[in-house]
């Protein structure tokens, strides 16, 4: 009796593969968009406390104008900070979304030979059962005769 043979079981292997990738590619940009929103956080914590660091140096008025201008320049540099920020959150988000789109159609792929598989696998066994068939009514039509 031949062996079940799946035709596509080189493709199926292959999506298995892609969506391996495609998982593992999903993480790290998840990890690197955590990161990043933790980098974001961080910033906007620095920005508080700048505004209340200046505050103070208002209330206290010692050496005003450098005070103010120290103040000033690190919150240009951290609003420069978060505006990057901004930009790369934005590109990691997309890449996201691309992966996840790509990852639903390799899985929607892999699913559908699945089903394939599972169709010819039926057809195999329906195959073998109207040979053992054929076989019984051979053996059964000999005794007949004999």
């Amino acid at each position: 009796m031949k062996k079940f043979v799946f035709t596509l079981e080189a493709l199926a292997k292959y999506k298995a593969s892609l969506e391996k990738k495609q998982k593992a590619e999903l993480f790290r940009v998840t990890a690197l968009l955590n990161t990043l929103y933790g980098e974001q956080n961080r910033l906007k914590e620095d920005l508080k406390h700048n505004d209340a660091s200046q505050n103070q140096a208002l209330q206290e008025q010692q050496e005003l104008i450098a005070e103010l201008k120290r103040h000033n320049n690190y919150r240009l540099y951290l609003q420069e900070k978060l505006a990057e920020l901004k930009k790369q959150i934005l590109a990691a988000q997309a890449e996201k979304k691309r992966i996840q789109a790509l990852l639903i159609v390799i899985m929607k792929e892999i699913k559908t030979l699945k089903r394939l598989r599972s169709e010819q696998y039926q057809a195999y066994l329906e195959e073998v059962r109207k040979e053992e068939a054929l076989i019984i009514s051979d053996i059964i039509a000999h005794k007949n005769m004999s």
